[in-house]
């Protein structure tokens, strides 16, 4: 009874997958999209272009390093010689390949796979992306080095050619940019292409790409390549969830022209890469669009979907408010902040278009500011889209007066070395570089030495700038004469500075025999001209005063008059 049952279940379950032919049922071959880390499952082959015929040569060989290359996706993100884009793809995905590299030399190089559909599976796709990079020397079409994607129908024996397309290099090619580092160089960043295999079930699939360098052997092509890991109706988007208010269905990628239509093409319903409902239509619904390729790179053709129901829940959550940033650091749109809140277990892309054809170059480091989107989806398909905003700032645009000199008793105000543009900016007074030692009272400085100011705008940027403080001493210059008489006036050598800004100073009076007349620690009651409580004769005498610890001891004459 209990075999009877299970087997029941795993029929039923069997149905499920027939009848919905869900994301999670329609699986990807193994390692297509490179997960393991290796080329498991893929063919590698090495070889040259001919110099007289552009013929490419190639042979089966283990994976070489160089020219097939595996490249793990990290954090600092390695970017690419000559475009400055991310050599691992921003798709999400653990692993991209390089396939050729900057060398010349006539090689070629490429990867294929070789899969068979599913029996059940009529709308079936493959999701993949590149990268390329060419030298343009400006040689025949055919001498040129290029990139090739091509997918071969192991069944019939021929070429899908609306599938298939050639890259040459050459300085007017759609999308492709002059490298900023060397003029002759010219590439396009990270881009997706959908391989559309409806009605091709049950046939047997090799998809190839290739590079090769020109046939003069002195310029140079490489590419970098990956698959995403999901294959199903090559429509994403048309698994509908629980919790969705609104659904977004996204054609194929990499075409020049979109139009939507009702399944029986009675009402043109967009014409856009994307359409959007809200509320989601019913599930079992129908849509048609048709798909027109770039010139030379394929053909007009007409995709359907299905919307289907799925008991999923998926919840994407995102910032409300703008996200401040600073350029210099960047903003990490993968940080788990940005997506808190939301159902566990999400693969997440990152685009700068509603559409989804752009990635995000490098999502670990955004530095400008707009509008971003990330794309969640659950292992059964469910996508949800939501969009987060960042306003990018730069270093505070702030100088600093240095050194800023004064001389005691003034103090020092530490606000009067900022100058510049100071709106929005908060500052912070620091003894240490590091601002971990806060000044006390820094619009009130007495002591010299090197003090650090640290402005903040309302991104999060800041700047530390250090500002040297020079408080000087005045120069003490006793009185060189006093009548100690009883008249009420200079009956004191009274030396006011010296009072009140030495409170520690020793002063020492000698006679011209060297007898020593008088010493006192502070100055708070000044030379009388006595000694033992007897006046001395008019004469002249010598002082020594030390005003501090710190400060070298000062020398004079001063004369009693009567």
């Amino acid at each position: 009874m209990d075999q009877r049952f299970f087997r029941a279940i795993q029929l039923l379950l069997i149905q499920a997958c027939l009848l919905l032919a869900t994301r999670v049922c329609a699986q990807c071959p193994a390692n297509i999209g490179f997960e393991s880390g290796d080329f498991t499952n893929w063919e590698c082959k090495s070889g040259s272009i001919g110099m007289n015929d552009g013929k490419i040569s190639l042979q089966s060989t283990a994976p070489t390093d160089g020219r097939h290359t595996i490249i793990k996706s990290g954090d600092p993100t390695l970017l690419d010689t000559y475009g400055g884009f991310p050599m691992s793809c921003p798709n999400g995905s653990g692993y991209s390949i390089q396939l050729g590299n900057p060398g010349t030399g006539r090689m070629a190089e490429q990867v294929s796979y070789t899969f068979t559909i599913p029996a059940n599976q009529n709308n079936y796709s493959l999701i993949y992306n590149y990268a390329v990079v060419f030298q343009n020397p400006g040689h025949a079409d055919w001498e040129q080095p290029k990139f090739t994607a091509n997918v071969f129908d192991v069944t019939k024996g021929d070429y899908i050619g609306c599938s298939s397309f050639s890259y040459a290099a050459a300085s007017g090619l759609p999308g492709f940019k002059q490298s900023p580092f060397k003029d002759s160089v010219f590439y396009k960043t990270w881009t997706p292409v959908t391989i559309k295999l409806s009605g091709y079930a049950g046939r047997t699939i090799r998809i190839e790409f290739t590079t090769n360098d020109c046939t003069r052997g002195g310029h140079f092509g490489y590419a970098y390549v990956d698959v995403n890991e999901n294959c199903s109706s090559p429509v994403s988007g048309n698994v509908q969830c629980i919790s969705d208010s609104t659904q977004v269905l996204t054609a194929p990628f990499g075409f020049a022209g979109y139009r939507w239509f009702t399944s029986d093409f009675s009402k043109l319903l967009g014409t856009s890469g994307t359409l959007s409902f809200s509320p989601p239509p019913a599930p079992n619904t129908t849509f048609a669009v048709e798909v027109t390729p770039y010139p030379d790179q394929g053909c007009v053709d007409t995709v359907y979907t299905t919307i289907e129901k799925s008991p999923e829940i998926i919840q994407l959550k995102t910032p409300t408010a703008p996200i401040a940033g600073c350029v210099n650091n960047g903003v990490d749109l993968t940080a788990p902040l940005i997506t808190a809140g939301s159902t566990p277990g999400l693969n997440f892309e990152y685009f700068t278009d509603p559409a989804h054809t752009q990635y995000v170059a490098i999502p670990k480091k955004v530095t400008s500011s707009g509008t971003y989107y990330i794309r969640a989806t659950n292992n059964a398909g469910c996508t949800s889209t939501r969009p987060v905003v960042l306003n990018m700032f730069n270093s505070p645009g702030v100088t600093m007066t240095n050194p800023i000199p004064t001389i005691r008793p003034t103090l020092v105000n530490l606000y009067t070395a900022i100058g510049g543009d100071t709106s929005g900016i908060k500052f912070s007074f620091w003894k240490d570089a590091q601002t971990t030692i806060p000044v006390a009272d820094p619009k009130n400085i007495n002591r010299s030495g090197i003090y650090y100011i640290k402005g903040v705008n309302e991104g999060g940027c800041s700047l530390v700038a250090a500002v040297e403080v020079l408080v000087n001493d005045p120069p003490l210059v006793p009185p060189n004469a006093f009548s100690p008489n009883g008249d009420g006036v200079h009956d004191y050598w009274e030396i006011p500075l010296l009072t009140d800004m030495y409170p520690d100073c020793l002063v020492s009076i000698y006679n011209r025999l060297g007898q020593l007349l008088f010493r006192s620690v502070g100055y708070n009651k000044p030379w009388d001209g006595k000694y033992k409580g007897i006046d001395q004769p008019v004469a002249t005498y010598y002082y020594v005063i030390k005003p501090s610890a710190e400060l070298a001891a000062v020398g004079g004459s001063v004369t009693i008059l009567r």
